[in-house]
């Protein structure tokens, strides 16, 4: 049986009730809000977690930061980075020989071997 819209619901325990109340309260007093153009900002400011930005500490910060990377760039940092992709082009260099070594080792064994070595000398 269907209950009618505005007849009050039976709560199974108190802690459900109490929770329907806070609710359907909370409810109501989302309706009632303000939203003049001063209003909205007074209401909700006091609860952000965020405080303006001080623009002077952040130029400071930048600065500093500025500093500390043309620092480490200073001397044999420099070299740091070069080093790096060196690094990474020798790696690729030598993942091209691997593989191209892999591949004439297999054109190899299947010319040269009877088929019953080519697990023995073509595994990965």
């Amino acid at each position: 049986m269907r209950k009618a819209a505005g007849a009050p619901k039976k709560a199974i325990c108190f802690e459900c009730f109490k929770a329907d109340r806070r609710r359907e309260e909370a409810i109501k007093a989302a309706g009632e809000l303000e939203f003049a153009p001063g209003s909205f900002a007074a209401r909700f400011q006091d609860g952000l977690p965020f405080e303006p930005v001080d623009i002077p500490r952040l130029a400071r910060l930048k600065f500093e930061r500025a500093t500390a990377r043309r620092q480490a760039r200073a001397g044999a940092g420099q070299y740091v980075d070069k080093r790096r992709q060196a690094q990474i082009a020798a790696r690729h260099a030598l993942q091209r020989l691997s593989d191209g070594l892999r591949e004439q080792a297999m054109h190899a064994a299947e010319l040269q071997l009877p088929d019953a070595w080519l697990p023995f000398v073509a595994s990965r």
